[in-house]
């Protein structure tokens, strides 16, 4: 615990009673509150597309718009309103990330210069609000500003491609649309959950009816009179009764 924050507890009258270390349960209202805000930083940078940078000022923007918030633990009155004993003044919540007009000062600009400079509101101050430059990301707190809370600027100026948006053309002039990405996409998918089948490398042996059908069909190949000598007796005693077979049928017919 540093000095500096010692001397502010002891002007405040305020007695601090530290926690054990890595004992955040003994600290629940304050670790609760802390996630409180970090969820609604995050949804404000997601939605602003602000880069992650700016996640302090994110916290901070969302600190402000808590404290004006009913809460049913105080009787739905406001941390603000319970504070200082007076409603807050809502006029001045502005959507965070959204584009920003900050006027020039005549005596900052010649007389055909831009009246204002667009830059991105990022949060409050007490002196105004505060608002980064896209470019250079300098931050700098104005009074003196216009919002357009329709338009975000880093919504366009974003260095990632929003791919589901976009639409890609082929060779052949046609447009495949965001399905055509999504099922060459599941395809891809499927193709790395499920490896290409491999065949086996054993050698295959045909079943052993095979063999006998092959010689079947060998054996009633069509052969002369010449090779019919050459067969054994037994093979040409077949081919002979067949011979006489197929005679007189054709003499009966």
């Amino acid at each position: 615990m540093s000095e500096e924050l010692q001397k502010v507890a002891r002007n405040a009258g305020v007695e601090i009673d530290p926690c054990p270390p890595y004992t955040p349960q003994l600290n629940a209202v304050a670790e609760r509150m802390n996630r409180t805000l970090f969820d609604k930083a995050r949804a404000m940078l997601y939605d602003s597309k602000l880069p992650k940078s700016c996640w302090g000022y994110a916290i901070q923007a969302a600190a402000f718009l808590h404290n004006r918030i009913p809460c049913t633990s105080i009787n739905d009155l406001t941390p603000y309103e319970l504070k200082y004993s007076t409603k807050p003044d809502l006029s001045k919540i502005r959507i965070f990330g959204c584009d920003a007009y900050v006027e020039v000062a005549d005596t900052q600009r010649r007389k055909l210069d831009p009246k204002s400079k667009k830059r991105v509101f990022i949060g409050y101050s007490s002196m105004g609000y505060r608002v980064m430059d896209p470019v250079t990301r300098r931050i700098t707190v104005s009074r003196n500003v216009r919002f357009d809370e329709k338009k975000i600027i880093f919504d366009k100026l974003s260095a990632t491609p929003n791919i589901e948006n976009q639409k890609y053309t082929s060779d052949l002039g046609e447009e495949e649309t965001e399905t055509d990405i999504k099922l060459e996409e599941t395809e891809r998918a499927i193709d790395d959950q499920y490896p290409e089948f491999r065949r086996s490398q054993r050698e295959r042996k045909p079943p052993m009816r095979y063999p006998f059908n092959e010689a079947l069909s060998e054996t009633n190949e069509e052969l002369t009179y010449d090779e019919i000598k050459l067969l054994p007796e037994e093979e040409q005693s077949n081919w002979k009764n067949a011979m006489d077979e197929e005679m007189l049928s054709m003499e009966k017919n």
